[in-house]
């Protein structure tokens, strides 16, 4: 027997001028809304929140043609209504991922709770809750926590640091522990970009220090988004600059610029004595 993939549509209550959130509801009884799918112009045709493997699966068992077409008769006649409780699909029938299909793609219905609470709706009457989906986007955040957390733990001191100026995070006194700390905050702010840029080349990461330190020394400057170095363009940007450096044919560039932070560091740490 095939295990049920439940989902469920719940309505939002909302302060209006009738006071039914109040008593728990969104509307008056008996009423209901009904979503159907309508045209995109920035798809060209009906959104049915469906790619062309739904549309070939699902319409093989319902022995129905869901092509997004305006002229498609199966559209015309197509209705989910929603009334105002939580309703429950199931994923594993059919006709249930359609209509699942075709609120996802309707503006008022928030497709997490998450979206929702983070505003990505702001006409959304309903949300839709995939526990299973839930499980397993939970699932993933706790994989790529562990596997940052692992890769954190392979860091050098000097690594840490290298990536702290990636972040922008240095301070006046980048001591091992503070850069431990500081990295490890950054880490459990958002791992997956933490990840991102600990795994890069080592090539890549000494070079995105090396920009973050020519720019605090004064070597590179900025116009607009662009990097200058002595009224030269490195970079029509910061990622272009990265890219532009790590270039072997601007190998001689590389060393000027370490030669040249060198020697600004030195005469700023002679002026300080």
């Amino acid at each position: 027997m095939k295990t049920k993939h439940l989902v469920y549509v719940k309505p939002i209550l909302k302060e209006r001028w009738h006071n039914l959130h109040l008593q728990g509801r969104s509307k008056f009884a008996d009423t209901y809304d009904t979503f159907q799918p309508v045209y995109s112009s920035k798809l060209g045709h009906l959104a049915t929140g469906l790619d062309d493997d739904a549309e070939r699966r699902l319409g093989k068992v319902l022995g129905a043609n869901l092509a997004p077409s305006t002229n498609n008769e199966y559209w015309t006649h197509f209705k989910v209504k929603m009334h105002d409780k939580t309703m429950v699909f199931d994923l594993n029938n059919a006709l249930d991922e359609v209509r699942i299909s075709i609120l996802r793609a309707s503006k008022y219905v928030a497709n997490s709770q998450k979206e929702l609470d983070e505003g990505e709706w702001p006409e959304a009457k309903y949300f839709i809750f995939d526990e299973q989906q839930e499980i397993e986007s939970q699932a993933k955040k706790v994989e790529i926590k562990a596997r940052a957390v692992i890769e954190f733990n392979k860091l050098s001191p000097g690594k840490r640091l290298d990536i702290l100026k990636i972040f922008g995070k240095i301070g006046n006194n980048n001591t091992a522990d503070f850069t431990y700390t500081k990295l490890y905050d950054i880490l459990e702010d958002d791992p997956k970009e933490f990840l991102k840029v600990s795994t890069m080349k080592k090539a890549e990461i000494a070079t995105r220090s090396l920009i973050f330190d020519l720019e605090r020394t004064g070597i590179f400057r900025r116009r607009q988004a662009a990097y200058l170095y002595n009224d030269s363009q490195i970079g029509f940007d910061y990622e272009d600059t990265v890219q532009n450096l790590l270039n072997p044919k601007n190998q001689e560039l590389l060393i000027k610029l370490k030669t040249d932070l060198e020697s600004r560091t030195y005469d700023g740490a002679r002026d300080a004595l």
